[in-house]
């Protein structure tokens, strides 16, 4: 069984599951050494002993996320083909990841929208002249994120992902996020400033 917590959020939990000739999962799991049995693993991360002969016909790496992989036929090496669906297992991890922000940062936005609730039942005006301030904020911010993305050679789909639209609306909405001035302007509106980064010239 393996285990990622590089987004601080303890959400991946993978192991290489066994199938049968029929692509069925039989119930096995592949600990690195030998078979066992699938014990309500999803509920309790438990295995018991191996009840099953034999070799199963596939594995294939699962992730408590729901995520899985492609079945790989088992063949004469388990460890092998175990090492294969490990490696699929990888892949998953980082690209579930890649645009995954910090739990701190998560926990910031928890306690600003906790204080924007109760600013809200107490004065409903000052909420809303936050939240306007707030959303006057965020778009600036998206076009740098965006500009940053792109300097990176981030592909407009994975952007799009990021933004949660397709990817024709995102380029629609950002293609001019590759004008340096612009992006300056944007970071001048937004009154923080990037860190470490130059004048129009840092965008080119």
């Amino acid at each position: 069984m393996w285990d990622d917590d590089r987004d601080g959020r303890g959400e991946h939990y993978g192991l290489a599951r066994a199938l049968n000739a029929s692509g069925a999962p039989d119930r096995r799991i592949w600990n690195g050494h030998a078979w066992q049995e699938e014990d309500s693993w999803q509920a309790t991360g438990l295995v018991t002993l191996d009840l099953y002969p034999g070799v199963p016909a596939a594995l294939r790496a699962e992730c408590q996320c729901t995520w899985h992989g492609l079945a790989r036929p088992v063949g004469d090496s388990p460890a092998a083909t175990a090492a294969a669906v490990k490696a699929d297992w990888d892949k998953h991890i980082a690209a579930a990841t890649e645009a995954m922000y910090p739990v701190h940062v998560a926990d910031e936005l928890d306690d600003l929208f906790a204080r924007l609730r109760v600013l809200a039942q107490e004065n409903p005006q000052a909420a809303l002249t936050a939240l306007h301030e707030l959303e006057g904020r965020t778009e600036p911010l998206r076009v740098i994120a965006v500009a940053l993305a792109r300097h990176r050679k981030v592909p407009w789909q994975k952007v799009a992902d990021a933004l949660g639209v397709s990817r024709q609306a995102a380029w629609e909405k950002y293609q001019f996020a590759g004008n340096p001035e612009d992006v300056n302007a944007a970071d001048a509106t937004t009154g923080l400033g990037l860190d470490g980064q130059q004048s129009a010239t840092a965008w080119r």
